[in-house]
């Protein structure tokens, strides 16, 4: 269980680093991250406490509506993600600010990013602990239209147009929202669930071999 926990902090630690790395590439976030990105600008909270309050907002739903206890894991776990994206954004902004403002920076730091962030979700899935707020509340509503993918459409449609109508607020609606938003969205739990799939692979050919 302890090795477990570990390995899920450690995915944490390497979402993070994608997380804001889509940030400062400006190119477009996950609605999720947009979101949090617009309030974390017009308010005096940090980004990362932006994520982890996001987060709690809606395990705390979850618990009302299932009352399942596993979800005190998941803001436990909310927490570490929140440390982890605010220590990322220190070491990002170490660089001079118009380092990241050619494509040819961008581009690439966005694309990394995404591959990062869904091996990491890759690996939190491989770990079997407790999902997520945003997986949890995507299970219950499943539960009532009866289609997973509807569900993930249906929270991440109200987050991207929330996060629109800040984007259109705060002036930096195309730096979030934009052509990685459509990315990510298509290719996120494709791409997280074929990293599980592979990492899950790969730790049974370990137990095969010993």
């Amino acid at each position: 269980m302890l090795k477990k926990i570990i390995i899920q902090v450690l995915a944490f630690f390497i979402i993070a680093f994608g997380i804001v790395g889509i940030i400062f590439s400006r190119l477009g976030a996950a609605p999720i991250d947009a979101f949090n990105y617009f309030v974390y600008t017009i308010t005096p909270i940090s980004l990362g406490t932006m994520t982890v309050l996001t987060g709690v907002f809606v395990a705390v739903i979850c618990f009302v509506i299932d009352r399942k206890w596993q979800m005190i894991f998941s803001i436990l776990f909310l927490f570490t993600v929140g440390v982890f994206v605010d220590a990322w954004k220190y070491v990002y902004e170490l660089l001079p600010q118009g380092f990241y403002d050619p494509y040819i920076i961008r581009i690439p730091l966005a694309l990394i990013s995404l591959l990062i962030i869904t091996f990491g979700v890759g690996v939190t899935i491989s770990t079997g602990l407790t999902m997520a707020p945003f997986e949890q509340l995507m299970l219950i509503i499943d539960r009532k239209v009866h289609n997973l993918g509807l569900s993930k459409m249906m929270i991440e449609g109200v987050f991207l147009i929330v996060a629109i109508a800040l984007g259109i607020y705060t002036k930096q609606l195309w730096d979030q929202v934009f052509i990685m938003t459509i990315v990510i969205t298509l290719i996120n739990g494709p791409l997280s669930h074929f990293f599980a799939k592979q990492i899950m692979k790969r730790k049974g050919e370990i137990i095969h071999e010993h």
